[in-house]
């Protein structure tokens, strides 16, 4: 977000938070030393709480002063009183769900998180954590960096063109993402899998494979979980074409013998995004 015209915060996934920080360190040290700018780790500072559902627009509303909550879009950022102390509002959400992040000086954090679980008891607020944010990004396919990706996939793969800003005359990696070999259309590219039985659970990690000879590794499964909203498993996968291969049937070889999936859409829930901008 930007705070003021000389000033960004950028916030990260929290366990890559160093690394980000490292990464921009070395290219302001090596690459563009002669800019006027100054990198400086505030992750202590703040304590983040994560408001997210249908409901979370109330909540929110009980704890936050000094912001319009209607009027604030998806991605949008302001300062305001949270809980009675100075902070920053996010509305933005990892789970598919309209959400915010309360944002508030980390000797906050146990004050904020008391108010939040006093605003939402009446609408039974129950906390969430890692595991149930996993299958509900999976649900929207939302990535996880490191997990669908990695160093050789490109926005573009992932099905993030949307999030490269094209009309920029340069920005890192523009040389490498306009190369031939990565606009070939039989790259591995995201797309979703359902169990053909719509019960088996594939594995993590599980090679994908045609139907039929030749057995040759065409993707593999990068998230895999049992979706409780769509009552049957899901998938996310890495796949040569995947685009292009929507409806298509292929086998995941597993110990206890091949499982057909079928390739479809890695947005297996609300996919217009109705419960995301509400």
């Amino acid at each position: 977000g930007r705070g003021a015209d000389a000033r960004f915060h950028v916030t990260t996934t929290t366990g890559g938070a160093a690394s980000v920080l490292t990464l921009m360190e070395d290219y302001l040290q090596t690459e563009w030393p002669d800019l006027d700018v100054w990198l400086t780790s505030t992750t202590e500072q703040w304590a983040v709480i994560a408001v997210q559902g249908p409901k979370a627009r109330q909540v929110v509303a009980a704890v936050v002063d000094g912001v319009d909550l209607d009027a604030l879009p998806h991605m949008g950022v302001a300062t305001a009183r949270i809980a009675g102390v100075e902070g920053r509002l996010f509305r933005v959400s990892f789970t598919g769900e309209l959400g915010y992040e309360l944002n508030v000086p980390s000797g906050h954090g146990a004050p904020l998180w008391q108010a939040v679980a006093a605003a939402g008891a009446a609408h039974g607020i129950a906390p969430y954590g890692t595991e149930a944010m996993h299958v509900l990004r999976a649900e929207k396919g939302y990535i996880i960096v490191g997990q669908e990706s990695d160093g050789t996939a490109t926005p573009d793969d992932l099905g993030l063109s949307w999030s490269v800003g094209k009309a920029k005359r340069d920005f890192v990696g523009r040389r490498s993402i306009t190369r031939p070999l990565m606009q070939l259309p039989g790259r591995k590219q995201l797309v979703g899998l359902e169990s053909v039985d719509g019960r088996s659970v594939l594995a993590e990690g599980a090679q994908l494979v045609a139907a039929g000879a030749p057995r040759t590794g065409i993707g593999h499964v990068t998230s895999s979980y049992r979706s409780p909203a769509l009552r049957r498993p899901i998938a996310l996968a890495m796949l040569e074409g995947g685009r292009g291969r929507m409806g298509a049937t292929l086998m995941a070889p597993h110990p206890a013998g091949d499982v057909a999936v079928r390739v479809v859409s890695p947005v297996f829930f609300d996919p217009d995004g109705v419960r995301l901008h509400g």
